[in-house]
């Protein structure tokens, strides 16, 4: 993890002396976003994620998330998640320079759990996941950012209560 932190800043190492710009997403304005993060249920494997999101207005954007986690307990239980999105953006409220972007929002979806043939919990199935996030872009170029989010998830039919966790990745600006 440490490694992939590193290697991740020395390659974008040069990128930091492109001119800055980006701010909030824009009515008509694509971004794609993709990291990983960490989750206050021990013991989960690096959780990566991805998704876009889709400025609605200057202020409202709607998007999806697609994430897969793994929980190593013994029983090696598994979770793909397919969640749609809509977050506030608070620049224009608040007043926020361009190269930042602060955010908050829901995200709610299915969840597909697995586990071993011989687990006896109730984690295996279909569930909904639903989350909220409170989230912040850091825009080093006009279309390129580094983005982290807090939050807090349920799995509905309950598998392990509310969960929290910190995700954090990079954002590319398509339009």
């Amino acid at each position: 993890m440490k490694k992939l932190l590193i290697t991740l800043l020395i390659l974008s190492g040069p990128l930091f002396i492109i001119a800055q710009g980006g701010g909030a997403i824009k009515k008509g304005g694509m971004e794609v976003n993709a990291g990983t993060g960490f989750w206050s249920v021990s013991p989960v494997i690096m959780p990566v994620h991805g998704g876009m999101d889709f400025g609605i207005t200057d202020d409202i954007s709607v998007g999806f998330d697609v994430g897969w986690r793994l929980y190593n307990d013994g029983w090696k239980h598994s979770a793909f998640i397919f969640q749609a999105r809509g977050d506030y953006h608070f620049n224009t409220l608040i007043g926020l320079d361009d190269k930042w972007d602060v955010y908050a929002g829901f995200q709610a979806g299915p969840a597909f759990m697995t586990a071993a043939s011989n687990y006896p919990g109730k984690r295996k199935g279909f569930k909904v996941a639903v989350d909220g996030v409170i989230g912040g872009r850091w825009f080093f170029s006009k279309t390129i950012g580094l983005n982290a989010e807090v939050g807090l998830m349920s799995v509905f039919p309950n598998v392990v209560g509310p969960t929290a966790f910190i995700n954090f990745g990079v954002t590319f600006r398509l339009k």
